[in-house]
């Protein structure tokens, strides 16, 4: 069950386009569900809606992860139109900030939503979804094929209590960002790392790599 809603970021000076994908049964219910916030949500469910021509193709990912009874509630909030503008608001903590003090509320206000909070991105909002981890409201992040600057790894500090899965393709942009998740990792003793040698940097090798990602923390 698809729902979605705009909503006006000022600080960003555009509308986020948010997509709220429910349990099946959630209106036979009265269960609180965990919630996951997917950066660049446009890649989520149909090719065409992504940059790439490429989507995680997620519907599928749910149903088969509803079938072995782990459920949840999947919010994509997605990027800027412009990829320019996309890595600008990824590089800041504007979108982080207003996904903790508008978005999530509004969301906690309207559906039943448990302790159980995570993050989900891939390349260039690394830096974004670690902001979020931050946060004693999240109780973990996945991450795949960080681009971030190092700098910025040595400086993010990482809650030992947080889940942390990250995977990369070992040759994915010449190796960076197999370089990074060792650093992510130097960082974050606990973190899950998982390699493969993969070079595809984009959604047709990350959505063969989500389902086992998603089983890794709490559904």
């Amino acid at each position: 069950m698809l729902e979605g809603f705009k909503i006006n970021c000022f600080p960003l000076n555009r509308a986020i386009r948010v997509s709220i994908a429910l349990p099946k049964d959630y209106n036979n219910t009265t269960r609180y569900y965990p919630i996951i916030y997917f950066l660049d949500g446009q890649n989520l469910y149909r090719d065409e809606d992504s940059y790439r021509s490429v989507s995680l193709q997620m519907e599928s990912t749910i149903d088969q992860l509803s079938s072995d009874g782990k459920e949840a509630i999947y919010v994509g909030i997605a990027a800027a139109n412009d990829p320019a503008r996309r890595e600008q608001e990824y590089e800041g903590s504007t979108l982080a900030d207003f996904i903790l003090s508008s978005i999530h509320p509004y969301l906690n206000s309207r559906y039943r939503i448990n302790k159980f909070i995570y993050a989900f991105c891939t390349a260039k909002a690394t830096y974004t979804a670690l902001l979020l981890n931050k946060s004693d409201l999240f109780k973990g992040i996945i991450i795949f094929s960080p681009e971030i600057e190092q700098e910025k790894i040595k400086q993010m500090s990482f809650p030992q209590d947080h889940l942390c899965y990250i995977y990369t393709g070992t040759k994915e942009l010449n190796g960076i960002c197999y370089h990074n998740a060792l650093a992510l990792k130097e960082q974050n003793v606990h973190a899950e790392l998982h390699f493969d040698e993969n070079d595809i940097h984009s959604e047709a090798a990350w959505k063969e790599q989500v389902i086992p990602a998603l089983n890794y923390i709490v559904l």
